[in-house]
């Protein structure tokens, strides 16, 4: 069994309100990608996990979307959001989950294909999606004034990737990790990097791009752009 854990948990502080209910093009953001995992042959169950306030919402989309088995609270952090959610999905006893963050709509079910062959192809504990930095990348030192840095040096941008999700692990491997960071109080941006710091293997493959998480309003009409030219394709 495969199950998706989709966070879409935060609060929206940049953004002005919950972006994971804003509307684009009449949706809700979170709709998008239920809507993919929903349709994937390869998706048995989605676990939803919503601010505590937004349950009944969720009850809502649990309607729309007959694959979401079950809506949680999430946490105060998106890793806690997403432990909680692995928590609930352990129920089902899958064998591999793949999390996405709520807040990217532009995904594609060709994008969970992808990760579950290369997960078995490469025998890995995890897969993660990643595309090559476009600008030069610079490490900063100490800020001069707010949004102003010295310059330490210049990254080799071969060397270096933006991490995007959807992310695919075996769950047991994730679930460990998220328990073992609960008890050693470790913080980590997504997933992936926990399975690094105790020990497990994760590849990468290539993202898209267009997938982009939305964290800003500009970033809604980016992403606005984006979907209306995937659904114009009868996607």
């Amino acid at each position: 069994m495969r199950v998706a854990v989709i966070p879409a948990a935060g609060s929206g502080r940049r953004f002005g309100g919950k972006k994971q209910f804003f509307r684009i093009l009449g949706r809700r953001i979170v709709e998008f990608p239920l809507e993919v995992f929903n349709k994937s042959e390869l998706i048995d169950a989605i676990v939803l996990v919503l601010p505590a306030e937004d349950l009944e919402a969720g009850q809502e989309l649990q309607k729309k979307f007959p694959k979401i088995a079950a809506v949680v609270e999430g946490g105060e952090e998106r890793q806690s959001s997403v432990f909680k959610g692995l928590l609930k999905a352990s129920e089902f006893a899958p064998k591999e989950v793949i999390v996405h963050d709520g807040v990217r709509p532009v995904v594609e079910i060709s994008t969970i294909n992808d990760l579950t062959v290369a997960l078995s192809d490469y025998e890995a504990d995890g897969v993660i999606l990643g595309v090559k930095p476009k600008e030069t990348v610079k490490e900063v030192g100490a800020p001069l004034e707010p949004g102003d840095f010295l310059i330490e040096r210049t990254l080799n941008r071969d060397k270096l990737i933006l991490v995007q999700t959807p992310q695919i692990f075996k769950f047991e491997v994730l679930l460990e990790c998220h328990k073992r960071a609960e008890k050693e109080e470790i913080i980590a941006t997504d997933d992936s990097a926990l399975l690094e710091k105790f020990g497990y293997t994760v590849v990468s493959i290539t993202g898209d791009y267009r997938n982009i998480k939305i964290t800003t309003p500009e970033d809604a009409k980016i992403a606005e752009t984006f979907l209306k030219d995937i659904y114009s394709q009868g996607v």
